[in-house]
C-alpha cells in the first residue's frame, strides 16, 4: 500500500484491508471483485491485483507459507526486489537491501552519488551501498527501517534537519544538493463530464473499464474517450450539478457532473448500480465524489 501512497492515506485504508482479509488464505480465497472493492479509493489498482495474484501463489504452491529468502520471494507474482529485500529483512532479518526514495535520497546525500531523483544511474549505486551495508549490520531489520526513517523524518527532500542527523558528521553533502531534481513529467489538463443516468429505482448507470488505467473497475459513462478505454456514451445532458478536480498519475482533470437521460441499449459490460451499495464494488475515488454531488 506504501508504494505510491503516502503514509497518512494508507492509514485509513490498512486496517480494514486487514479486518476484511486477515490472513494469506483469506485474501487467496476472496474474488478479484472483493479485493479490489476493499482498495478502492487508494489508486494504483494494480498494486492490489498483484497483491491478491501473489497471495494466489503463497497458498496454491506454497503450502500458505511465505518464504524468508529474496529469491524465493522474487519468484511469487507481484513480488520485486524492494518488495523481496523489505519482507526478508523487516520481517526475517535476512541480509538484504532495500532502497525505495528515502533511501536512495539518503544513500545520495551520505555518499555524494550525484544523479537524478529517480534516475537508473543512482538506483544501480544505493542498491550497490544498501546492499554493502545490509552485509556489514548488526541487524538487516534494524539497519532498513531506520534508513527509511532517516530519509522520511530527517533526511528529507526539501530542508532536511542536518543538525538532527545522527551521521551527519560522516555525510558527503549535508544539504539538499542531492539528488539532483529531475526532469519534471508534463501534466496534461483535462476536462471530462460524467453522466449520471439513474432508473426508476434510483439505480445508476455504471460501466466496468477494461483500460490498463482502471481495468475492471466500475466508472460512469462520460463524454470523453481521451481517459478511458470505454467509448463516450451518447446520452441527453441536463445542466451541470458540479464540477470537481481530480488527479490520475499525470492527469489533472475537471470533472464535470451532468444528471443525463439515455434510451438506447446497454452492453453486457454496463450495469445498474444502487449508489448505497457502491462501496461492495472496485471503483476509482472521483465516482464517489461525483455521485455526492449528484445526490448530495
Amino acid at each position: 500500500m506504501l508504494q505510491q501512497t503516502q503514509m497518512d492515506v494508507v492509514l485509513r485504508y490498512f486496517g480494514g484491508f486487514l479486518e476484511r482479509f486477515p490472513t494469506v488464505a483469506s485474501l487467496a480465497a476472496a474474488s478479484e471483485q472483493d479485493v479490489l472493492a476493499t482498495w478502492s479509493g487508494m489508486g494504483y489498482y494494480r498494486r492490489a491485483r498483484m497483491l491478491h495474484a501473489g497471495a494466489r501463489h503463497v497458498v496454491e504452491h506454497l503450502a500458505g507459507r511465505i518464504p524468508s529468502s529474496v529469491d524465493d520471494l522474487r519468484a511469487i507474482a507481484g513480488i520485486g526486489r524492494y518488495t523481496a529485500g523489505a519482507i526478508a529483512s523487516i520481517a526475517f532479518d535476512e541480509r538484504a537491501p532495500i532502497v525505495d526514495g528515502n533511501v536512495a535520497r539518503v544513500m545520495s546525500r551520505f555518499y555524494g552519488i550525484d544523479e537524478a531523483v529517480g534516475s537508473s544511474a543512482l538506483q544501480r549505486e544505493a542498491w550497490v551501498r544498501a546492499e554493502a551495508l545490509a552485509d556489514a549490520c548488526e541487524s538487516p531489520r534494524n539497519l532498513n527501517q531506520g534508513l527509511m526513517e532517516l530519509g522520511a523524518l530527517i533526511c528529507r527532500p526539501a530542508n532536511p534537519s542536518c543538525g538532527e542527523c545522527p551521521v551527519r558528521r560522516m555525510c558527503a553533502t549535508r544539504s539538499d544538493a542531492l539528488p539532483r531534481p529531475k526532469q519534471k513529467t508534463q501534466t496534461r489538463e483535462m476536462n471530462i463530464a460524467l453522466l449520471v443516468i439513474t432508473d426508476r429505482r434510483g439505480r445508476v448507470l455504471m460501466r466496468r473499464e477494461s483500460g490498463a488505467l482502471m481495468q475492471s473497475m466500475l466508472h460512469l459513462p462520460h463524454d470523453n474517450g481521451s481517459l478511458f478505454a470505454a467509448r463516450p456514451l451518447r446520452a441527453s445532458l441536463e445542466n451541470p450539478v458540479g464540477s470537481f478536480r481530480h488527479t490520475i498519475t499525470n492527469r489533472r482533470v475537471v470533472f464535470t457532473v451532468h444528471p443525463a437521460v439515455f434510451k438506447g441499449r446497454i452492453g453486457a459490460d454496463y450495469a445498474w448500480i444502487d449508489p448505497e451499495e457502491l462501496a461492495k464494488f472496485p471503483h476509482p475515488s472521483y465516482v464517489r465524489k461525483a455521485l455526492d454531488l449528484a445526490f448530495g
